[in-house]
């Protein structure tokens, strides 16, 4: 197994307590992957808060990750609990900011998997959340 990063940094024209709400919410995101995106679980306090756990993909894709940590208009933790295929360790994190009348957010993933697989997975998953976050503009 290898280690693989994937970080993309976004400047919005949003303003920070908008990028956070729309990043924060379960359902939102299928905006930003364009699969389905579902909360299955509810979170502590809160739907998309920390212990929340969201279903995305289709068939043999489909994965779950739970909400590990969650700091208001700061910061989003979450892992995959569920499927991730040859994917190990999985840890993504959301560090947002605000920037002039915007925000920004920087997305950033790690995770173990076998080199070529990982790597292809890491093209992926930047071009995705590039494109996907340029949606929210």
């Amino acid at each position: 197994m290898a280690h693989h990063t994937v970080e993309v940094v976004h400047a919005s024209a949003r303003s920070l307590e908008e990028l956070f709400a729309e990043l924060a919410d379960h359902e939102r995101l299928r905006r930003v992957f364009g699969v389905p995106v579902r909360r299955i679980r509810d979170g502590e306090g809160e739907p998309n808060g920390v212990g929340s756990v969201r279903r995305m993909g289709v068939g043999l894709l489909r994965l779950e990750e739970t909400v590990t940590a969650i700091e208001p208009q700061r910061s989003i933790d979450y892992r995959i609990t569920r499927g991730g295929g040859p994917v190990r360790n999985h840890r993504g994190r959301l560090e947002f900011a605000s920037v002039g009348a915007g925000s920004r957010v920087t997305w950033t993933i790690n995770y173990d998997s076998l080199p070529i697989v990982g790597a292809a997975l890491q093209t992926v998953l930047a071009r995705v959340i590039k494109r996907g976050l340029g949606r929210l503009a």
